[in-house]
């Protein structure tokens, strides 16, 4: 998994850079004559798919934004069980999501991005992709809840 981590870190970073980029491609051509009316819309785009890519990381690491006022004050093995059960729904939710996106991704075959001009399956695709990305980060995060601390630690300064 540490690699599949990498290479997700990654594409999350050039996601993240290249909307830098379009951004700024949009800012400065308001001083500009040329209009680039794809900015919008490009930027609105990899927005989606670095959530996507960057949501299951958040979901390994637990940096989402959470209270853990009680739940720090619970025992070590209590903590461990509530962490898979928020695992396991976390799981469930995202099969459901999958189910209902790729219904979803289907409705955009038939429509195109108004200025880019690809089809739109490719855009409603982040939402099964971001399913399956959390059924399997949900199911790792469940297993790390029960491994080894000293390994654990040993990965988390890798």
């Amino acid at each position: 998994m540490q690699k599949v981590d990498k290479v997700l870190g990654i594409v999350s970073m050039l996601l993240f850079t290249a909307l830098l980029l379009v951004v700024i491609i949009q800012i400065l051509s308001r001083y500009f004559p040329y209009d680039f009316i794809w900015t919008e819309e490009l930027s609105r785009y990899l927005f989606v798919y670095s959530i996507v890519t960057s949501a299951p990381l958040a979901l390994r690491k637990q940096e989402f934004i959470r209270v853990d006022l009680l739940i720090e004050k619970l025992p070590a093995h209590v903590r461990k069980v509530y962490e898979s059960v928020v695992g396991v729904l976390i799981f469930v939710f995202s099969l459901v999501l999958f189910i209902y996106a790729v219904q979803f991704t289907n409705l955009g075959t038939d429509f195109y991005a108004p200025t880019l001009g690809f089809s739109m399956a490719y855009a409603y695709a982040s939402v099964p992709l971001l399913a399956i990305l959390l059924m399997i980060y949900s199911v790792v995060s469940i297993i790390d809840q029960f491994r080894d601390e000293p390994q654990k630690e040993k990965e988390e300064q890798l």
